[in-house]
């Protein structure tokens, strides 16, 4: 899986597609998360989450774990231009399967739009990965797509998340093809769902996790 090639349309096929929703989906919760002191990001992308994130927390260590290497590039120039420091963001250019994460270290866990690249039996690997890298206090802020209840939504919602699938399994060879529920995992790593919200007509969700 690589995003390299996407990684310079990313910003306007976004904007045209989503019209801002994807960002709103991955801010909405900001304001209910505690100020952290040390966060760990994956599959941040261009640095439209981590602009508004350092925006808010200006004192927080941050860790961006991303597979894009321009993806990086993308990001550190947008911390530039917004004028933000980027001397307290770490950027680790890895596979978020192979990479260990240190123990016990974040009070704040990231994955916007992220675990749905992966299949149900890599997320059983992944999650506690990530979740190992928790502290006992921590929080888990979690934005993603998902198919609406019912009725026309549903439908839609359904043709949307296949033909998304379908357009990244060919351009970044995604190994997923459908989205997972991570709930169970979530709960077996020791968090407790707090807050959610739903964007998009249902298509699009976003929750604070607390531990």
């Amino acid at each position: 899986m690589s995003f390299d090639l996407l990684a310079p349309h990313y910003r306007w096929m976004e904007a045209l597609c989503a019209a801002g929703r994807l960002q709103r989906c991955r801010t909405a919760l900001l304001p209910f998360i505690q100020p952290p002191r040390r966060v760990l990001i994956y599959g941040e992308g261009n640095g439209r989450f981590l602009t508004e994130l350092c925006r808010r927390f200006p004192a927080a260590e941050i860790t961006v774990v991303e597979a894009s290497s321009v993806m990086i590039s993308l990001a550190r120039a947008r911390l530039q231009r917004a004028g933000l420091a980027a001397t307290h963001v770490d950027f680790i250019h890895a596979d978020a399967l192979t990479w260990q994460p240190p123990a016990a270290t974040y009070d704040l866990i990231v994955t916007c739009f992220f675990l749905d690249c992966f299949r149900a039996d890599q997320l059983q690997h992944l999650v506690p990965l990530i979740a190992s890298a928790a502290t006992a206090d921590a929080q888990w802020l979690l934005a993603d797509f998902q198919i609406a209840p019912s009725g026309l939504r549903r439908l839609c919602s359904r043709i949307i998340v296949a033909f998304l699938y379908a357009f990244f399994r060919r351009v970044t060879k995604l190994a997923a093809h459908e989205l997972v529920d991570v709930s169970p995992l979530l709960t077996a790593a020791g968090f407790t769902r707090c807050e959610r919200s739903t964007f998009a007509l249902g298509l699009l969700y976003c929750e604070r996790w607390q531990r």
